[in-house]
């Protein structure tokens, strides 16, 4: 009945006579605007308001369309009720509130004089866990986190988001059943004090059953390659988060379309089968990237892959990339390492297709510096694994490379060579800080497909240490050697040069090391970089650097460090930190400042 008589009351008093609020304004002369409700609270603490005026009807409905004297009424009237509500929800046991209306030229004011009177404190707390989770640290930790503590106020809003996180961290950890068999706040109004009671009752903990996997497409998958991507084995106890570990692994893969993963209790056996549901996707996927830099000039790039091949899994990748000063072009087959894992004594490799593969690759590149221009062909077998924050790679190369210097004879070398890396990459903290540390070495032996023996090992380390709010120093360096039979049948590539937007600023690319009769940069056998960098973000995400940067390529022990330093500016954007940098190298006497432009400047 109400609503009815809101939408004709209008028109009734239009019947009538009685102007609107909008049709006064219109006759006196000015624009007709919407008649709008303004609330003023008064007698709350500062902390409580905001809480209160979004309770309130009136707040939510200041410029409803259907505003008029009664609605406006209506809305005062219930306005005492909520406030108060929203104050005892505080803790505010004996609140009171009243309103009342002031008509005004562009609508109505509706003030709200709030008294909440003496809040309530908590006089005792029984918190209690039943059952086998009374084992399971995650669940039973989580008590310490409870918000009311006695003589402290009573605020319903944090016990009853507890409750809630409670009863689903119980959940997610398997304990299905729980259930709280006692949840009760009990106040009395006469001391202002309250008692809180909350019992939770876990039942048993359930396990992962069997895992089913039902496919749609042409192709079928091959079950041990599916297997594969399951995180737990039958028995192992239910975890919802393995569960989302799988969906999140076969989505990764580029297999498939569509991954759907349902969790299927058996109360009876207190099991959880899994039941997953694929869809093949499109085979091809391209990609294309076009971009500049100082050390490159423009450049482009296209991606083809074959995202599977056969039931098993494997896939094929293609790239070729272009820029001013160099072009590459690299074609690669990876086959998924399925389990079992291959372990030696405490060690463990492979056996997760979800980071870990076989690959063999063939790949072309030529590069043109100043006066010196290399040419590459590469094949190389690989076998790659992650163990949770390690990357790890063991690799056969074959290299021939043809080098040409202006002023000399082009030489044709090549090499075979094992090779290892290793890569430590921990998780990131709250803020962004972290480190890293990559290692790599690699082996010739003369006569063996090589035409010298060479012995090189490298490592890159880097340290993000987050500052104030959202400033940053960023450490960087870089250490590596060579020992060869004869250094000069290396391949220029193999060698170490200094200098570029990735190495130290203010010099140009690759042109700092050893350098011939001719004065050409012709590479060393060791390298020492280290850069520290302040970001500081003025305007997050837009911000300024200081930097230094020292380092050089060398022969002997003598180290001749040549030093960068300079000013940029940063934007964190959504690919990553972007820089636009300007350096003057210290001891370049050929270019006064050089611009550096780089895209991923955090570690």
């Amino acid at each position: 009945m109400w609503v009815a008589l809101r939408l004709w009351l209008p028109f009734l008093l239009a019947l009538a006579g009685v102007p609107s609020a909008g049709a006064q304004a219109e006759a006196d002369g000015g624009t007709p605007e919407k008649p709008r409700i303004e609330v003023i609270l008064e007698g709350l603490p500062e902390y409580l308001e905001p809480g209160v005026r979004a309770s309130l009807s009136a707040e939510r409905q200041k410029a409803s369309p259907f505003l008029d004297d009664l609605l406006v009424d209506h809305l005062a009237t219930r306005a005492e009720r909520e406030a108060a509500q929203a104050m005892q929800a505080s803790g505010f046991y004996q609140a009171e509130a009243s309103a009342t209306v002031e008509p005004l030229p562009e609508g109505w004011r509706i003030r709200i004089e709030a008294r909440p009177g003496p809040i309530v404190l908590i006089r005792r707390v029984q918190v209690e866990l039943h059952g086998a989770a009374e084992d399971q640290r995650g669940v039973e930790r989580f008590v310490r986190n409870f918000p009311l503590v006695p003589d402290g106020p009573l605020v319903h809003g944090p016990y009853e988001d507890f409750k809630a996180d409670w009863l689903t961290r119980a959940r997610e950890r398997g304990f299905l059943d729980a259930r709280y068999t006692r949840h009760e706040i009990l106040v009395d109004p006469a001391t202002n004090t309250a008692d809180a009671f909350l019992t939770m009752e876990s039942g048993e903990r359930y396990q992962f059953g069997t895992t089913r996997f039902e496919q749609e497409g042409e192709v079928r998958f091959s079950p041990a390659l599916l297997e594969g991507y399951v995180p737990w084995t039958p028995g192992r106890p239910y975890r919802l988060s393995r569960v989302l570990d799988l969906h999140r692994a076969l989505s990764d893969t580029g297999y498939f379309g569509l991954v759907e993963v349902e969790p299927r209790p058996n109360p009876a056996s207190k099991t959880v089968d899994v039941a997953v549901r694929l869809a093949e996707r499109a085979r091809t996927r391209y990609s294309f990237g076009l971009g500049v830099g100082t050390d490159t000039g423009p450049r482009g790039s296209v991606e083809v892959e074959r995202r599977y091949l056969n039931k098993r899994g494997d896939r094929l990748l293609g790239k070729l990339r272009l820029s001013a000063i160099d072009a590459a072009a690299e074609a690669e087959y990876r086959r998924p390492w399925l389990p079992p894992e291959l372990s030696l004594r405490n060690w463990s490799f492979g056996g997760s297709p979800r980071t870990d593969y076989f690959g063999a690759a063939v790949s072309y590149s030529r590069e043109t510096v100043e006066d010196i221009e290399t040419e590459a062909l590469a094949l190389r077998l690989s076998a790659n694994d992650v163990k949770r924050f390690w990357r790890r790679q063991a690799s056969l190369t074959w290299l021939t490379e043809n080098d040409r210097i202006e002023g000399q004879v082009a030489r044709d070398v090549q090499l075979l060579f094992p090779g290892v890396r290793l890569g430590y990459h921990p998780r990131r903290d709250r803020r962004g800080g972290g480190w890293r540390l990559d290692l790599e070495s690699r082996l010739a032996v003369g006569g063996l497909l090589s035409d010298t023996s060479l012995f090189q090992a490298r490592a890159d380390g880097g340290w993000t240490l987050p500052v104030r709010e959202h400033d940053q120093i960023l450490l960087r360096g870089s250490l590596a050697g060579s020992v060869a039979e004869d250094f000069g049948k290396v391949p220029l590539s193999l060698r170490f040069f200094a200098g570029g937007d990735q190495s130290v600023r203010g010099y140009g690319y690759k042109s700092l090391g050893p350098v011939n009769e001719d004065g050409k940069v012709v590479g060393g056998q060791h390298l020492v970089v280290i850069s520290a960098e302040y970001d500081w973000m003025f305007a997050d995400p837009w911000g300024m650097a200081l930097f230094v940067d020292a380092g050089n390529a060398f022969d002997d022990t003598r180290i001749e460090l040549k030093t960068g330093l300079g000013l940029g500016m940063r934007w964190r954007s959504p690919v990553g930190m972007i820089g636009l940098d300007v350096a003057h190298g210290l001891q370049n006497e050929e270019d006064a400042f050089r611009i550096h432009f780089s895209l991923g400047l955090e570690l």
